[in-house]
């Protein structure tokens, strides 16, 4: 995958994230931005261990 194609697919996660945020925002007390800011603070875990996040 070039670097070009790398930035494009991480634009695209980015954007379908945003899409996703503003779609749980509108049957939601919350905002957009406080979903994604609630998103950010989970724990995300290391895709390259084999466990699971909460072990």
């Amino acid at each position: 995958m070039s670097d070009a194609e790398l930035e494009a697919f991480e634009d695209a996660i980015g954007d379908l994230g945003d899409r996703v945020s503003e779609f749980l925002a509108e049957g939601s007390d919350l905002s957009a931005e406080e979903i994604d800011a609630d998103v950010e603070d989970l724990p995300m875990p290391d895709p390259l261990e084999d466990r699971a996040a909460d072990e």
